[in-house]
């Protein structure tokens, strides 16, 4: 049997036809009647169905979740978690089925430990780029009503599913696209500019990383990227704060660069990225909770680590999957696009100690980092030791940034300098320079810390 897929998604032989075809047809209904309000009764009875339907599932087909859950299970009220060490070290076992049944196999890249399985089944597939789909959607709607503009993917997409995901989600909004990641030794940077003009390129799916080298690589070569013509950026991968995104679009004059997904091999799309500026969650696909990244108890507020239960019952669902993400899930408002807004605030391993204060975020960094600069090609964070007036060990912070232009004034970096004082205590300084470290210019390819923080200070905290 073949699992009946709308909007254009290719259908594929699938081992549980029946069940996954009446769990898609089931979600499609939901979504017709749902309002969007991630509190409704509805969705509420959804989560809890299919909450159990899942834990019943994963017990019965995947030799990892029968060893650990066992018959007692107690949903939240348990002290369990699905950890990326237990992925690791699971491997096949933790699959609901076998690999045959998956529509495609993926592995994490290994950026945040050791490469662990990521297949996923039709039903996966479909399910999962349906949160996608229905920004890009609104997005058409909004920012190219009556056009159908051409689409760059330009990401990885061996053993990887970026690529995938946003060729299936622009084939199904009706809309071309071409797989150019300028990284990979088939193509390049001079090939991939040039095809981005040839074809007239209006919507670009990329990295944050990659917005800004695509403009270092045309301001190189004495091009102007305001000329490409391109409209849209969406950007993953890496975190993007709002002072990013507004700098990346000084860059890029005629342009809008907003978040275009969050989620991760294992755990698929969480959230996509809407025409507000704004991630949304994909409610009806994940029963959402926020722990204490040192204790794994629930968080009192609206900011922790993300844990997810995938509700999907394919070849891979995870339960109370800890993602080792710090995000803030903002309440969700009559009127607003459907979901909560999500703002991943970077790894928790990712934080960063200072002498004074406690941990700081990568999110909190970087919008400090880049609060006020324009034409900015790409930054740096050096941390180095300095003694306080009282001898006590202190911290210097080194900005070093790359502009597009000749240096700005002082008085054009005060505002950095002053907010990112402000947030470490520590003394801080610039430094513009001609070019960064590679490593700054690698971004999600080897982790946003490793790419943006140089920690030169003794026993590094």
């Amino acid at each position: 049997m073949t699992l009946s897929m709308e909007d254009g998604v290719p259908a594929a032989p699938s081992l549980h036809g029946e069940r996954q075809a009446a769990y898609y047809e089931s979600l499609l209904d939901l979504e017709r009647r749902w309002d969007g309000d991630p509190s409704s009764e509805e969705l509420a009875a959804w989560r809890e169905r299919r909450t159990a339907e899942v834990v019943d599932w994963v017990r019965a087909e995947s030799p990892f979740y029968a060893e650990r859950l066992g018959d007692d299970w107690q949903g939240e009220k348990q002290d369990f978690f699905t950890t990326k060490a237990d992925l690791a070290a699971a491997g096949l076992s933790v699959l609901s089925g076998s690999v045959e049944d998956a529509q495609v196999y993926y592995e994490t890249t290994g950026t945040t430990g050791p490469p662990t399985p990521c297949p996923r089944s039709p039903l996966e597939v479909a399910v999962s780029n349906r949160g996608i789909l229905r920004a890009w959607r609104e997005m058409l709607s909004r920012h190219f009503p009556g056009e159908r503009p051409f689409v760059a993917v330009m990401g990885p997409s061996e053993l990887y599913a970026f690529g995938d995901v946003f060729g299936d989600v622009a084939r199904s909004c009706g809309l071309g696209h071409v797989k150019l990641w300028p990284d990979s030794p088939r193509v390049g940077f001079a090939r991939a500019l040039r095809l981005l003009r040839e074809l007239s390129v209006s919507v670009v799916a990329c990295a944050p990383s990659m917005v800004l080298e695509l403009a270092r690589e045309l301001l190189r070569t004495g091009q102007d990227p305001a000329d490409l013509g391109i409209r849209q950026f969406l950007v993953l991968g890496e975190v993007s704060t709002p002072e990013f995104l507004r700098n990346a679009g000084t860059l890029w004059p005629g342009s809008r660069v907003g978040p275009g997904m969050y989620g991760s091999q294992e755990a698929m799309c969480i959230a996509g990225g809407w025409p507000d500026g704004r991630l949304r969650l994909s409610e009806p696909n994940y029963a959402v909770e926020l722990v204490d990244p040192e204790t794994g108890t629930p968080s009192p507020g609206d900011t922790g680590e993300l844990v997810v239960t995938m509700l999907t019952p394919g070849v891979k669902p995870l339960i109370r999957y800890r993602t080792g993400d710090l995000v803030r899930i903002d309440p969700w408002a009559p009127g607003d696009l459907p979901g909560r807004a999500l703002t991943v605030l970077g790894r928790a391993k990712d934080n960063v100690v200072f002498a004074v204060g406690g941990p700081v975020t990568a999110y909190d960094l970087e919008e400090a980092a880049l609060t006020g600069l324009e034409r900015c090609l790409g930054y740096q964070i050096v941390l180095e030791d300095a003694a306080e007036a009282s001898g006590a060990p202190g911290d210097r912070v080194v900005l070093r940034v790359q502009f597009a232009d000749a240096a700005p004034a002082p008085e054009r970096t005060a505002a950095a300098v002053g907010r990112l004082t402000a947030l470490t205590g520590a003394e801080v300084r610039v430094e513009v320079v001609d070019d960064l470290d590679a490593r700054a210019h690698q971004g999600a390819l080897i982790s946003w810390k490793a790419a943006r923080i140089v920690d030169d200070r003794k026993g590094a905290r």
